[in-house]
């Protein structure tokens, strides 16, 4: 491979410290492979070498590429071939993962280091969030105990929770603990950020919090002289206002002395602040300067226009003032932060003891989340000394000596405690680090982009005149080997005018700009999509240029923001659509190479900034259009009809009263009752509390006559819900409901609607749900169901289950974040004028690593809720952060183009954003742009007016890009031509369909008409126990041909419930399978008497053929009443016997007519059962059949045996005919012996 000149050296480069700052596409895995492989060829080992990634995706790949690598230089003989041969035994071996999976390895091995359980695993996220809610439920509630007690705790329940109850206080507690974990230090960092509010006005006035606010001062100064400046161009403009110079020149001179000032004197800055008057404006009439054109000088100076340039500036100095509401008293400012200085000390000590709890109950689990283990991990390799230092261990020692190079990929997305970990275990040079900060878009994850900065600031660049005895170097690769020339330099363009160091977090200078590394056979230019919508969004336009002390106002409510959304999803979903089907049409070039190929739909992704609430549109969009379609996200599982009817029916079966679970229900084609035959339920019995107490007394009052239909319907529904309660017990959750969706025939329903194959993989995603929970430490129906009811509400709800993969031919739809690391041949980027979500600066208590927290000053009495200095310092910089964020999430969507980047935004009311476009890029406009759109277009449209800008657009070209105007009009007619066409078509081929146009049409429609004879044949099952076959009935067929029987009976007792043996709720089952066991294993020679049987028990306890609790039931329920059973004549007969066969298993083949005599002839059914026990006598068979089947001695006994005797004759028969088949003995007598009433009954 021909690598440049900075990629040579990265690969060579010894003994040293490197930070490599890789651009997209500029081939860094292959670099550090090869970096790795030549180290390898010197002789390294690799099992000596510690590759951390950011994936395991990424691992996995990098693992493979390495392993390529390796077998190529092995056939190609390079190096020590037998050397290479070991490098790939050891490659499995080798530590090339996650910071995750390194953590966990060095947490398993040192576990006792960490006082860890070594069989500990982690967790579901969805059970651990439960944990930690629990967790800070708890330390509520006992704060709650002592509340009268403790003024601080007292003042932060009424000033950070709501009208109906504590949720937002228990959300700010999880969202700070899960903030500060990203700490390598995390409760010092709490205390010392809770001990900075405890500050006096001096130690304010030279705080962090005060310069934060002085830059924000500085790019509002800047931001006011941006309007002026845009004003004289309007002004120098043909049929500009020229009137206005004079005044506007005044203008500059005061927003420059104020820039001056607070660089120089805080205090002569506020003072010119407060002093401050703007000029009064040139008188304009409209007679005395008929050259002028009127909006031009409105947009100016217009007196009755707020949005003036005039106007928007002195906004801007009048928002100064809200900023710095008390002037320079600082010790009024201190006072304030000193006031909830109680509040979060109380909140402190919480989190403190959420922190506890959550251990508690993930050590008592043994279990662990992901950042236990990087907190484990750094435990065991440091040692803190009586100082309060930290050094390192002697483990850490030794994975020093055990890694001789450290490589970590994705640097720019670590954090301050994975940054620990690896200080710990490094030498003095063997660090390779590499990344993009420009690609740093983690933030939420709490990556810390400033690691990457620091040390690209304090490494030296490297230069090959460098002495080796300069260890820490950076290297530049900034050639782009992925994306065309006319991709890069849109990327080029954009970045360069709107990222800097204030903003972006790094400059974008020539060092960051992109170079072309691969050549395309045609130019392609990017293209951009204005989509113009009909109705605008009033006052989104201006949110960007008034101060409130907030961002900017919410023009609209969140509601009808989120109509708005979905209207403009739409809108691009028909643009996306369009499109594509233009882009099918077409070919795209081949990298580096001369030829060109068709477009595939799997050639193009979707980008989306955020996918929620738009990709439900996309796909129904594309669904239409019959565009093959793939989303792997989103939301709204568990509102999918089928999977709520499914979740109903289990929450019924948890707890039958409830109302809405239970309509559901009934409603449903699983109860099928109609609105009308509810009614009728109701109406009967209106005082009733629960619609199921009503049920029941309807079935009660009514006798057999007008509603026997109904009677009976309600009858079965009830009984089958009472059903799977009982089998809930026992069963597991993902067998429960594929018995149901089986038994009701529910899940079949479901595959013959609309999207069928979709409805039914939701289903099968819910039993598999259901399989995976049981997995965790929670177990049970009701808390699955407190799980559903979690994630539904929480971030956890998953996406529909879907039946197309993203390896197939269809067009993926992703968010920008999960694009990152991967490259699409065509990238059509919409949502361009989506806002920025800033929701997390307006939460009341903020959090900052460097500013530490601060709240808003709450009053509890005065009921004042208002900014304090430090949260306004703290919410700036966040927002600064953000805005960062947001620019680097557009440059890795950028640069996931290799032929084609399509973006596109739709916009309201164009001639107002065109307005806020010319003001162009500087800080303060990027700062206060809303969307992307405003970013690009700022740098597209600088200094344009409107005319200006309408030429453009009706020419399509503007800095080497093509731009488009689209109107909401043209894109649906479009569609509705397609429409039509596609109907028109239809019709043509209903027609077709009328005419018999083929020789064969006859014998097609006897074949398609053909009737199956065997129908009754289909849901016959292969095999079935004798105990199912001794109540079947034609209709249940359908239900057990899914049900394979088992040859050993499994016992499933609660350990926990120790009820008696005729409890009801104690299954027969259960009971049954018991009692078979103990006699299965006693000696008929040994001693049978009570004492001697509670021997047996003991010893099978021992052998641990019962648990202890199994065998106390067996010892205190059946040792006396199998002592009664050999005291009776046939257990007598049986011990007398030199033949005993106890649990004989048997499968015996009949037709199935005889069966059932409904059933073909034909068919062959296996039956199959256990005989409990037969003895030889005489040489001929007697079989007992043991039975635990209650019988109430207080009724008639007699009746009640002989209605056994009547249901369990049929099975001792076939019990009979097997023994007769299978051995040739033949069957005497055959007994049941009824445990219940110590007696045996003949039955043959």
């Amino acid at each position: 491979m021909n690598w440049t000149k900075e990629q040579k050296r990265i690969i060579d480069i010894k003994n040293s410290n490197i930070l490599v700052s890789a651009a997209a596409g500029s081939g860094k895995t292959a670099v550090m492979v090869e970096r790795i492989i030549t180290l390898i060829k010197n002789g390294e080992d690799i099992d000596r070498l510690l590759v951390v990634t950011f994936t395991r995706a990424a691992a996995a790949g990098m693992k493979k590429k390495i392993q390529s690598s390796l077998v190529k230089a092995v056939q190609n003989r390079e190096g020590d071939v037998r050397h290479l041969r070991r490098q790939l035994s050891l490659l499995n071996r080798s530590m090339i993962t996650t910071i995750d999976s390194f953590c966990m390895d060095i947490v398993k091995k040192n576990f006792h280091l960490a006082d860890l359980d070594p069989d500990f695993r982690v967790g579901d996220e969805s059970e651990l969030s439960i944990l930690l809610q629990e967790s800070i439920d708890e330390a509520l509630e006992e704060e709650y105990e002592k509340i009268n007690d403790d003024e601080n705790f007292k003042k932060l329940v009424e000033g950070f929770t709501g009208n109906r109850g504590d949720d937002e206080l228990s959300s700010i507690i999880q969202s700070a603990y899960k903030f500060i974990l990203s700490f390598h230090d995390p409760f010092s960092w709490l205390e010392e950020s809770v001990r900075k509010l405890s500050i006096t006005g001096e130690e304010l006035k030279n705080s962090k919090w005060l310069d934060e606010i002085k830059s924000y001062i500085e790019l509002l100064l800047n931001g006011a002289k941006g309007y002026i400046n845009t004003a004289v161009e309007i002004c120098k403009e043909p049929g500009g206002p020229a009137l206005y110079l004079d005044t506007l020149k005044k203008d500059t001179d005061i927003v420059d002395n104020l820039i001056a000032l607070i660089d120089r004197d805080m205090k002569e800055f506020m003072t010119a602040l407060k002093d401050f008057n703007a000029p009064r404006a040139a008188s304009f009439k409209e007679r005395d300067y008929p050259d002028v054109d009127i909006e031009k000088q409105i947009e100016v100076a217009g007196s009755k226009n707020n949005s003036s340039m005039r106007a928007q500036y002195k906004a801007v100095i009048a928002s100064i003032k809200e900023v710095l509401p008390y002037d320079l008293d600082y010790d009024k400012y201190a006072w304030e932060i000193n006031e909830m200085y109680g509040s979060l000390s109380s909140l402190s000590e919480l989190i403190i003891k959420t922190d506890k709890n959550y251990r508690e109950k993930k050590k008592e689990k043994s279990i662990a989340d992901f950042n236990d283990l990087e907190h484990f991990a750094l435990k065991i390799l440091r040692n803190k000394k009586e100082t309060g230092e930290f050094v390192p261990s002697e483990a850490a020692d030794y994975y020093r000596k055990k890694y001789s190079y450290i490589f970590i990929d994705e640097y720019q997305d670590s954090n301050s405690l994975q940054e620990a970990i690896i200080e710990q275990i490094r030498r003095e040079n063997n660090l390779f680090m590499v990344g993009d900060v420009k690609q740093s878009i983690y933030r939420f994850r709490l990556a810390d982009p400033s690691i990457f900065n620091y040390k690209y600031t304090a490494y030296t660049r490297d230069s090959s005149k460098l002495s080796d005895e300069t260890i820490n170097r950076t290297i530049d690769l900034n050639k782009n080997f992925r994306s065309r020339d006319e991709i890069l330099k849109a990327v080029n363009f954009v970045f360069k005018n709107i990222m800097s160091k204030e903003l972006g977090e790094v400059e974008y200078d020539e060092k960051a700009a992109l170079n072309t590394g691969t050549e395309f056979c045609f130019n392609t230019p990017v293209e951009l999509n204005i989509i113009q919508k009909d109705v605008s969004l009033k006052g989104y336009e201006k949110n960007g240029d008034e101060e409130d002390g907030e961002d900017f106002k919410e023009a609209k409510s969140q509601i009808e923001l989120e109509i708005e959304s979905m209207k403009t999803a739409e809108l691009e979903a028909l643009f996306a659509a369009k499109k594509i089907k233009e882009l099918i049409k077409e070919e795209i070039t081949i990298p580096g190479n001369s030829g060109t190929r068709k477009i595939e739909y799997k050639d193009i992704v979707i980008l989306l900034r955020s996918v929620s609430n738009w990709a439900g549109i996309f796909e129904e969009r594309f669904n239409k259009e019959d565009i093959p379609f793939y989303y792997d996200g989103g939301k709204g599982y568990y509102e999918a009809l089928e999977v709520k009817i499914v979740v109903n029916l289990l929450r019924l079966i948890d707890n039958i009263r409830q109302d809405i679970p239970l309509l559901s229900l009934m409603r449903s084609p699983i109860g099928n009752f109609t609105t009308e035959e509810l009614l009728k339920i109701r109406l009967g019995n209106p005082k009733e509390k629960y619609f199921i107490d009503a049920a029941g007394k309807f079935i009660q009052g009514e006798k057999d006559g007008d509603h026997s239909e109904l009677l009976s319907k309600l009858k079965d529904f009830i009984e089958k819900i009472y059903s799977w309660s009982y089998k809930s017990r026992y069963m597991n959750l993902n067998e429960l409901i594929w018995d149901i969706l089986m038994e009701t025939n529910y899940y079949n329903f479901a595959g013959a609607l609309p999207n069928g194959k979709m409805r039914q993989a939701n289903l099968r995603m819910l039993a598999d749900l259901a399989y995976k929970f049981e997995k965790t430490s929670m177990r049970g129906l009701f808390k699955f169901l407190r799980y559903i009811e979690k994630v539904t509400k929480g971030a956890d709800d998953r996406g529909q289950a879907k039946t197309l993969g993203e390896n197939d031919n269809v067009v993926r739809l992703m968010s920008i974040h999960k694009s990152k690391g991967l490259e699409f041949p065509v990238v059509i980027l919409c949502g361009l004028n989506k806002q920025f979500n800033l929701q997390d600066t307006r939460n009341k208590i903020l959090m900052h690593k460097d500013y530490g927290m601060a709240p808003k000053y709450v009053n509890v009495d005065e009921r004042i809720e208002k900014e304090t200095l430090a949260r306004t310092a703290i919410r700036l910089k966040i927002k600064k952060e953000n805005i960062s964020e947001e620019m680097r999430v557009l440059y890795v969507a950028m640069t996931r183009a290799i032929d084609r980047l399509i973006m596109a935004g739709a916009v309201g009311n164009l001639e107002q954003r065109q307005r806020i476009w010319r003001r162009g890029h500087s800080e303060y406009f990027v700062y206060k742009g809303l969307s992307y759109m405003d970013w690009i277009c700022g740098c597209l449209f600088e200094k344009v007016n409107l005319e200006k800008f309408n030429e453009i657009m009706k020419i399509g070209q503007q800095e080497g890009w093509n731009l488009k105007l689209l109107s909401q009009y043209e894109l649906s007619m479009s569609v509705n031509d397609e429409f039509n066409l596609k109907e028109s078509r239809i019709k043509e081929l209903n027609e077709f369909k009328k005419m018999e146009n083929s020789p064969h049409y006859r014998e097609i429609g006897r074949r398609l008409s053909y009737i199956y004879p065997y129908a009754a044949s289909v849901n016959v099952p292969t095999k079935l126990s004798v105990t199912e076959l001794k109540n079947l009935e034609d209709k249940e067929f359908s239900k057990l041909r899914y049900k394979i029987p088992t040859l050993v009976d499994i016992f499933n007792y609660n350990e926990n419930d120790d009820k008696f043996l005729l409890d009801k709720e104690i299954s027969g089952a259960e009971i049954g399978t018991l009692l078979h066991f103990v006699l299965e294993h006693l000696d008929l020679k040994g001693d049978l008497k009570s004492y001697g049987i509670v021997n047996t028990i003991k010893r099978m306890e021992e052998r641990k053929l019962l648990t202890e609790d199994e065998a106390k039931i067996a010892a205190g329920t059946y040792a006396e009443k199998i002592e009664e059973f050999f005291k009776t004549a046939i257990g007598k007969r049986m011990v007398n016997s030199d033949s005993v066969y106890r649990e004989v298993p048997f499968v015996l083949r009949k037709k199935a007519n005889d069966v059932l005599e409904s059933l073909n002839e034909e068919d062959l059914i296996l039956v199959q059962g256990i005989i409990d026990s037969y003895f030889i006598e005489d040489n001929e068979a007697v079989i007992v059949d043991y039975k635990t089947d209650r019988i109430d001695e207080r009724k008639n006994v007699a009746a009640q045996v002989q209605k056994l005797k009547e249901e369990y004759e049929d099975q001792v028969i076939l019990y009979k005919e097997a023994l007769e088949k299978i051995t040739g003995i033949k069957v005497k007598e055959c007994y049941l012996y009824l445990f219940s009433i110590g007696k045996e009954v003949q039955i043959l």
